[in-house]
This record gives structure tokens, sequence and C-alpha cells, in this order.
């Protein structure tokens, strides 16, 4: 199930865009104008849309004025830097998202954590942008998300919060405990609602509901609070994202056991 076709298909190239460990230079470098502009933006919050070209073309030039004026009502809140990437100076950051023998023109969008939000090659519209921009939590989810962890999703409705029981078991479990990130945000909260449609939650649920998210962007369950972890367990092993230890006891219950129950029905059908 995947959260949708922007997020699932911005995640499998996030990771596939991921730096080889130890691709850096050893000792102190200085940042390029993109990175220090990135870093700056980061600073102050804001997102950073940089815009990678190989040459002014037409299709740079549109692009780029879709940008100007998409960020027109976005003023404090993003900015814009360009990477022309056979510049030298930029190597670094064309190294990073690999982007030397991607189409170009290509826009990527960076929120204030380092996530990826948007990979736009070629074309790009308005609602891209728009699309770009997304809640608090899910930030921190795609960001996760893209370091290869699991991530729990704690959403408190109306009714008192509850914290979920399976949560501490997974923490203590060393299967999961180095690789898992748990976040918690409020159903009632507007600045969520992007997420919590993503996420195929009614906001007006009064329960606490937990959701799992496991790499590339995969909604694995929707669990209510008191679902033991077990069978969170049982589930995250049948979606194929429990671990690669063939003794692990979860990977290896999965077969038998039934398919772990939800709260609500399946992520909603990925947007064209």
């Amino acid at each position: 199930m995947s959260i949708n076709i922007r997020a699932s298909l911005l995640l499998i190239l996030a990771l596939a865009f991921a730096a080889p460990v130890g691709a850096q230079q050893a000792g102190p470098v200085q940042p390029s104008k993109a990175e220090a502009a990135l870093s700056q933006a980061a600073q102050e919050g804001k997102y950073t849309f940089v815009l990678f070209y190989k040459a002014n073309d037409p299709a740079t030039s549109a692009m780029n004025t879709t940008i100007q004026q998409s960020l027109a009502k976005y003023k404090n809140a993003a900015t814009l830097t360009f990477v022309y990437v056979a510049d030298p100076a930029e190597a670094g950051l064309v190294a990073k998202y690999d982007v030397a023998r991607a189409p170009m023109p290509m826009a990527v969008a960076i929120a204030p954590n380092g996530a990826l939000t948007g990979l736009f090659p070629q074309k790009l519209e308005a609602t891209h942008i728009d699309n770009s921009f997304v809640t608090p939590t899910m930030m921190q989810a795609m960001k996760a998300l893209q370091e290869n962890k699991i991530v729990f999703v704690t959403v408190q409705g109306s009714a008192a919060p509850v914290t979920p029981a399976a949560l501490a078991g997974f923490a203590a479990d060393p299967h999961f405990n180095t690789r898992m990130v748990s976040l918690k945000m409020n159903a009632s909260d507007p600045a969520e609602a992007k997420f919590l449609e993503e996420m195929g939650i009614d906001a007006r649920t009064a329960a606490t509901q937990l959701s799992l998210l496991a790499p590339p962007g995969i909604l694995v369950g929707k669990f209510a609070a008191t679902t033991p972890m077990n069978t969170i367990a049982a589930a995250l092993a049948e979606a194929g994202k429990c671990c690669d230890d063939p003794n692990c006891k979860h990977h290896q219950a999965a077969p038998q056991q039934q398919p772990a129950p939800r709260t609500s029905q399946a992520a909603p059908a990925p947007r064209k």
C-alpha cells in the first residue's frame, strides 16, 4: 500500500540518490554557493528548491519561470538556488543527489530537515511546487524513511491520549530499536490534515491510532493503540519489511499468522 504516487516515487528516488558512504572528502571543505544556500535555508526553517541544469535552454528557462512564479506565495517559506552540473564547485551536491546523468533540467525540493519532498525532471507544474510542502510530521517521517528506517506515527484523537502498548516492545527489541522512529501527532491539528489524508485516517476518529510506515513509502497498516507488538511485527514481516535475520521470530512467525487487524481501510489509491 503506497502512501501515494508522489511520496512513494519520491522516496524510491531519494534512496537511489543517497550518497555512498565515504564519498565525502576528508577534512573541512568550503561549502559551495548552493550548499551554503541550503544550510542558510535550513537554519531559517525554509524549504530549498534546487534547479539542476546543463544548459540555459528553453526547458530550463520554463522550469525556472514556473518555480519563480509559484514561490511568490511562499516568500517566507522557501528559497531557490541554481546548480550548473558541470561546475566543479558544485560537484559535491551533484554527487550527493546523483544527478550528473539524470534528465535535465531537474528541480529538487528539500525540506528544512533535509528530507527530499519533490523530484521533478524536465517538466514542472505549479501543483508540483504546492505538493512539495508537507506537514511537520510528514516531513519527519519522510526523512526517516529516506534513511531506511521504519516509522511509527501515533495519531491522538479526541479521546484521552493513549501510548500504544507495542512501542515499548519495539524499542526494546534489537531487531528494531536501531532502525525505528516514533512520531506523535494530533488528528485535530489542521497543519497535519494532508498527512492524515495520505494515511487514510479520519480526523473525527476519537481513539488513538498507530500507523506503521516502511521504506520506500509503504503504509504497512493502521492499528488500535492496544494492538500487541507481535501482531504488528507479523504485519511488518508479511509486508517484507521486517529484517534480514532468518532467525528473527517475527520473520518466521509471519506465514503462520492471519493478516493483522487494521482499524480502518487501506491507504487511498495513488493519485495521478
